[in-house]
C-alpha cells in the first residue's frame, strides 16, 4: 500500500468532519452525522480513511451490501453523492495510488464489485476530476450517467426584475399571477413539529398521485434536521395562512444548494406555488453566497429522461451537467495496467 490506511471509527468523528469541510469535493451527504440518520443496522458502514505522515489526505465513505447478488462496497448507499474524497492540491499520481489502495483494501474485504457517485464539477471547492480520470484508467465503467440542472447564481443579475427576464415568459406570468394570488413565502421554517407535518402531508400527497413514497419518512427528515440543522432549509407557500407548497433544500456545501424535495396541493395548483416557490429559493441562495442552486436529476432507471420535469427547470436558465456513476467489477482479479502508473526506473531517470 502507498498510503497508510484505517478503518473509520468514533475516535476520528471530529478529523472526519474536519477534513470533509475542507476536501476538494467534500459535501453535506458526506458528514458522519448525515449517515448517522440511517437507522442502525440499515447499513454495514465500512469508511476507509487515508494517511500519509499522520495526516488524512482522502476518505472512502462507503458500506457492505449485496448488489444484484454481488458482494459489494458502495460509496455511498445512503446518500445522494460519495465517492473517493480528496484533499486539495493532491498531484495526479497521488490520485492513482489512491485508486490502487482503495481497490486492494476491497480485495481484503472479500467484495467483488465497487460503486460510487462522486459529486459533480459544481459541488468542488477546488475543481478537480483527477479522481474519475484515475478510476477510468484503473478500469472502472460508467454504470449510470444522470442529468442534472442547476442554476448558475453568480451569472445572475442582482436585481430581481432583471432575473426574472432570465425566465420563461410563461414562468414570469405564473410567479405575478402567485404574488397577486396573496400566496406568502415563509423562509426558515422548522424542519420539526407542526411545520414539518405540515410540509411531509403536502410532499405524500403530491407523491402518491406519481405512484412513488419519498425517499425519506417524516422521522428521518426530523432526525435530520436534529443532527444538522444548518444544513435543512425549508420554505413554504401559504394562502390565507394555510401552506399549499413547499421546498426542502439541502445546503450541500458553500459552493451548493440542493433542491432535494418540491410538492404542492394539486388543488391549488392554480395559484401557482411553485414557480413562486423556485424562484423565490433562486433569489434566496443568490443572496447567501451560494455559486449554485442544483434543482437534481431528470432521468431515471433504465436511461429514462423525466422529460416533463427536465423542461419546468428549463424555464429558470439552468445549465445541465452529468451526475456520473462508476463501477468496477471483478474487484479480486483486479491488476494494474502496464501503464496504469509509471515505470519507476524512468521515473527516477528523468528526475536526473
Amino acid at each position: 500500500m502507498h498510503f497508510d490506511l484505517e478503518y473509520y471509527d468514533e475516535s476520528q468523528r471530529a478529523e472526519w468532519e474536519r477534513f470533509i469541510r475542507r476536501a476538494a469535493q467534500g459535501t453535506f451527504f458526506h458528514f458522519q452525522r448525515f449517515l448517522d440518520y440511517h437507522p442502525p443496522g440499515r447499513f454495514r458502514q465500512r469508511h476507509l480513511v487515508f494517511r500519509r505522515k499522520g495526516h488524512i489526505v482522502a476518505v472512502w465513505p462507503g458500506a457492505l451490501r449485496e448488489e444484484d447478488g454481488v458482494p459489494s462496497w458502495t460509496s455511498h448507499p445512503g446518500a445522494s453523492y460519495g465517492g473517493l474524497i480528496v484533499r486539495p492540491g493532491l498531484g495526479l499520481l497521488e490520485v492513482h495510488h489512491l485508486v490502487a489502495d482503495l481497490v486492494e483494501s476491497a480485495k481484503s474485504l472479500g467484495v467483488d464489485r465497487l460503486r460510487l457517485t462522486p459529486p459533480p464539477w459544481i459541488y468542488h471547492r477546488h475543481p478537480t476530476e483527477a479522481v474519475e480520470f484515475a478510476l477510468l484508467r484503473a478500469g472502472f465503467r460508467y454504470l449510470k450517467q444522470d442529468y442534472t440542472q442547476a442554476v448558475d447564481l453568480a451569472a445572475l443579475p442582482k436585481d430581481e426584475e432583471e432575473v426574472l427576464l432570465r425566465y420563461d415568459p410563461k414562468t414570469r406570468t405564473a410567479i405575478r399571477k402567485a404574488r397577486r394570488d396573496g400566496l406568502e413565502v415563509r423562509h426558515d421554517v422548522p424542519v420539526a413539529g407542526e411545520t414539518l407535518a405540515e410540509f411531509y402531508g403536502i410532499l405524500q400527497r403530491n407523491r402518491a398521485r406519481l405512484g412513488v413514497t419519498p425517499t425519506h419518512t417524516e422521522a428521518e427528515l426530523a432526525r435530520l434536521a436534529e443532527l444538522a440543522p444548518k444544513y435543512l432549509d425549508l420554505t413554504l407557500a401559504a394562502l390565507h395562512g394555510r401552506p399549499i407548497a413547499g421546498i426542502l433544500n439541502f445546503v450541500c456545501n458553500e459552493q451548493v444548494m440542493l433542491e432535494f424535495y418540491i410538492a404542492h396541493n394539486h388543488e391549488d395548483q392554480a395559484h401557482r406555488p411553485v414557480p413562486l416557490l423556485v424562484h423565490e429559493t433562486v433569489l434566496r441562495a443568490q443572496r447567501r453566497g451560494f455559486r449554485w442552486l442544483d434543482f437534481g436529476i431528470s432521468t431515471e432507471a433504465g436511461d429514462r429522461v423525466t422529460w416533463g420535469l427536465a423542461a419546468f427547470k428549463e424555464n429558470f436558465a439552468v445549465q445541465g451537467f452529468l451526475r456520473n456513476t462508476y463501477v468496477l467489477d471483478d474487484v479480486q482479479g483486479w491488476k494494474p495496467g502496464d501503464f496504469f502508473l509509471p515505470e519507476v526506473r524512468r521515473v527516477r531517470t528523468d528526475m536526473r
